[in-house]
């Protein structure tokens, strides 16, 4: 049987692509080998990062990520790891760098909470260079 390659059209500049993570790794680059001098990326928490009490009290939570790259069929190995600690339910966006190596497949996830009040959103934001890169986790307005 035939397979049929579709190809499927890259980000434009400037227009980001977010990726909600979880404990399982999450392939950010489609399966197709990027270069990453090309994007800005980023950790994204739209909903705000924070330990919600039963009482309603926002209390600090940290959250960690991790974003691997693998090169021409190598082993997986860590491009990029951090944590953010916050007490807020407001939107932030935080860049951060991983080093340019060529060509790479790219994957991120995040560390596994395990306190079940603790509002954690993580997304990886990706973004094409060579455009306006100040958009933030929040919709975008358009022009009145």
């Amino acid at each position: 049987m035939e397979q049929q390659v579709v190809e499927t059209p890259k980000s434009p500049a400037g227009r980001a692509m977010s990726f909600l993570l979880s404990d399982d790794w999450v392939e950010i680059t489609g399966g197709e080998p990027v270069d990453l001098a090309e994007f800005d990326l980023g950790v994204c928490f739209q909903w705000g990062l924070a330990t919600i009490t039963r009482d309603g009290e926002l209390l600090p939570a940290t959250s960690e990520v991790e974003v691997e790259t693998s090169q021409n069929g190598s082993d997986w190995a860590t491009a990029f790891k951090g944590s953010w600690t916050q007490q807020s339910l407001d939107s932030s966006e935080h860049g951060i760098h991983v080093e340019s190596k060529g060509l790479v497949h790219v994957r991120a996830r995040k560390s596994v909470q395990e306190n079940r009040d603790v509002r954690d959103d993580a997304a990886i934001r990706v973004r094409r260079k060579a455009g306006p890169s100040a958009e933030t986790c929040q919709p975008s307005r358009s022009p009145d």
